[in-house]
């Protein structure tokens, strides 16, 4: 190691910096003179959404023209019966003030009665054993 030189081995070509400013303003100037247009940078900013919208149209058009052309009848029964009860529903709670919204969850008569077995079945079906366990040993 004691015979390698310490000098450094990087530096600059000779007369670098003589004409550093002049090789500067240049590129300066050419990059002003190709700067693109402003529609074209918002366009750039616009593309990746623009091609996300397209690729979404695209997957929904391979999807719901073939169903469409398979079968018309199925898809229009479907819309029809679906904007009929959400219109019938929207009806309703449009029609509801607020007093008798407060007064039907209130309501603690229930026309709905339930037998032992019922109960049975419907807890068994929700719950499962440790939540169960759980809940008879915390009372």
């Amino acid at each position: 190691m004691s015979e390698i030189k310490k000098e450094n081995p990087f530096g600059t070509p000779d007369q670098y910096f003589d004409d550093f400013s002049a090789r500067l303003h240049t590129r300066m100037a050419a990059e002003a003179q190709s700067s693109a247009p402003q529609k074209s940078r918002i366009f750039q900013l616009l593309k990746p959404a623009l091609g996300l919208a397209a690729s979404f149209a695209v997957v929904v058009m391979l999807v719901y023209v073939p169903l469409r052309l398979f079968m018309p009848k199925e898809i229009n029964q479907v819309a029809q019966t679906s904007d009929t009860s959400d219109a019938g529903f929207l009806n309703i709670i449009e029609k509801i003030d607020e007093e008798s919204f407060v007064a039907l969850l209130n309501d603690t008569e229930s026309e709905d009665e339930f037998t032992n077995d019922e109960l049975a079945l419907y807890v068994s079906a929700n719950f499962s054993d440790y939540e169960l366990y759980e809940n008879l040993t915390n009372k």
